[in-house]
This record gives C-alpha cells, structure tokens and sequence, in this order.
C-alpha cells in the first residue's frame, strides 16, 4: 500500500527537520523518508546541493525522480563519510546508512497511509514538490544566531558555491549576486547562508499562504502542544503514545547542549537551547549575524536587534564597574 498524504518537512539546515519528522512519524502508518534530495545519500541522480526546480519549467529528470521516489521504485545512495568509524562503515556496507534503510523500511510497511519526507537540503525544492506533487510543505526556521553558532559548533563549512552554480536561481532572486560570495569569515558566510535561503523560502511562503511555517524557538518552547497541533493539521493520528515521545526527547533531565561535534542529538531540555546558541557567539559575532540576516529576519525574529543590544548592555556593564574600581579591563 502507498501513502495517500505526502508531507515535506524542510528549512535550511540545523533547522530542526530530523526531530521534527522523526516526532510526525512516530506512528506506525507514517512512513519516514530520509533527505532523499542531497546529494551524498539520496536519490540517484541528484548531484546539486540545495537545488532549486522552477516549478512552471520543471527539467523531466526532476519529474521522474520524485515521480520514482513517491513510488517506492527510486535507488537511494548509501553516504559515506571521512569522520565514519570502520564499525560504521561496515555496518552501512550491510543495511546502508540512514537513507536507504528508511526507505527500505517504508516500501515494506503494509499499514502505510503517510509519507513524511525530511530534507532540509532540499528546501529550495519545496515550491516544487507542493505544485508539481501536492506534498504539503512544514517548513521550519530557526534563530540565524542559533543557526551560525550551530554552523561553529560542528565546523561546517556553509556552501555559498552551491548556490552561485544555479544561474536560475541567482538571477531570479539575488540582484547582487556578491551576497552569494564567500568573504572568508566563516560566521558572516553561515549568515550569508542563512539570508538566502530564506529569501527564497520567503518568498514561496508569501506565494503559498496555506503552508505550514514553525519557528524552532516556538517548538521548543511547547513541544507537545506545538506537535499535537501540527498532527492535527496534517491528518495524523495523534496518541498519547506521541506525546510521551515528545516528553522523553524534550524535558527533564536531559541536558541542553549537544555532544560537542555531534550533527544529531535529540534528547535535550529544548527549552534551553536559544540562549546556548547565542552563548556559542561571542557578542561581536552575534552582531555581524545581525547586520547580515536583519533584511529577512526581522519579519519572523523583530526582537533580533533587541537580543543583541541585550547582550552588548551585560558586556559593558562589568567593564563599567572594573573601570569605577580603578582597574584595567582586559
């Protein structure tokens, strides 16, 4: 049996799409598909990270890709990477990474009535897959600082380039193509980031009033009450086997910040988690992702400037105080 519902969960990275679609699929006819659209562990024949598909001019090797996805007929790559254990590499030899073995599980589920689709590599693909395919988009957004500060914390390199190789893309959303360059700073380049992708996502968003758009910040802070309406507007069978779920990977004891270099670490008290990011930048970080983000992000963040000012008040108030004491401030 096929999913009768295609849900696409999507956002730029760091966003928050893996816990988000692992919680909608926690019941049994929920199929969960792994970011069948990047490149080192997806669908065959998608070799561009961060692709953007006109939906009006569709290439058909698009079409039949998702068209084979939809189907369960598609071949999933296994990913492989440098920081993979020799146990890992193994293991992945046997049953494949994440991808395929999601895959394989969700061709093989007899009670399957929902298809969840995670993929935040793909998010300039969403307007896309909602026209051509009738997936309905949850797009998610989180904190550009929480974003960039996750962007150091793992020491990714944000891949501007990707986005310069797609002419398309360049010319119809970015009249200053040098907002697409690196400037060799690495905290500037994650907000540049940051800034374009959600320009064009933006700009989707205000085409396609019916999609659903979540802050991180606002899961975060109502985890259960956040799902459970999410479960209700996308026709999922909500249970309190869900919310217990949600519980045990969001409250109590579970420390806020992840394990230091790790990608995926759900089990953390997420009501924690803005001000360790903003903690991961220094203040002088923090303000150049202000003055780089603040065109888009003000329309979803209008405290950015706030928050910043906030944290340049507590620095300089220590200093003052050394300063009336008649010492040296380092």
């Amino acid at each position: 049996m096929r999913p009768r519902s295609w849900i696409y969960v999507t956002g730029a990275p760091r966003s928050g799409t893996t816990f988000v679609g692992k919680v909608l699929s926690v019941p049994l006819n929920v199929d969960y598909i792994h970011e069948p659209f990047n490149p080192d562990c997806g669908v065959q024949g998608v070799d561009q990270r961060f692709a953007y598909v006109d939906p009006e001019h569709a290439d058909p090797g698009w079409i039949d890709r998702v068209s084979s996805l939809m189907a369960y007929k598609a071949r999933i790559r296994t990913g492989y990477y440098p920081e993979d254990t020799p146990a890992r590499r193994w293991i992945k030899a046997v049953v494949g990474s994440r991808g395929p073995f999601y895959y394989r599980l969700a061709r093989w589920n007899p009670t399957s009535r929902h298809a969840v689709v995670k993929d935040p590599i793909g998010c300039l693909l969403t307007e896309f897959l909602a026209r051509r395919f009738s997936m309905r988009p949850v797009v998610l957004i989180r904190h550009p600082a929480a974003f960039v500060s996750s962007y150091k914390r793992l020491g990714w390199a944000p891949q501007l380039r990707a986005l310069r190789a797609q002419p398309e893309l360049a010319s119809r959303y970015f009249s200053d193509p040098g907002l697409l360059d690196e400037t060799g700073d690495p905290i500037v380049d994650a907000a540049r980031l940051w800034t374009a992708l959600y320009t064009v996502l933006g700009d989707q968003i205000d085409r396609n009033p019916d999609w659903i758009v979540v802050r991180h910040e606002d899961l975060n802070s109502a985890p259960v009450a956040t799902f459970e309406q999410l479960y209700g507007r996308l026709g999922l069978p909500w249970s309190p086997r869900v919310g217990r779920r949600i519980v045990a990977m969001t409250q109590g004891s579970n420390r806020s910040e992840a394990k230091a270099s790790k990608v995926q670490d759900f089990r953390r008290d997420s009501g924690s988690l803005l001000g360790l990011r903003l903690a991961g930048l220094s203040v002088e970080e923090h303000g150049a992702v202000v003055r780089t983000v603040a065109p888009v992000a003000l329309r979803w963040y209008p405290d950015l400037h706030t928050q910043l000012e906030a944290r340049q008040s507590a620095q300089a108030e220590p200093r003052e105080e050394l300063l009336l004491a008649g010492g040296t401030p380092a």
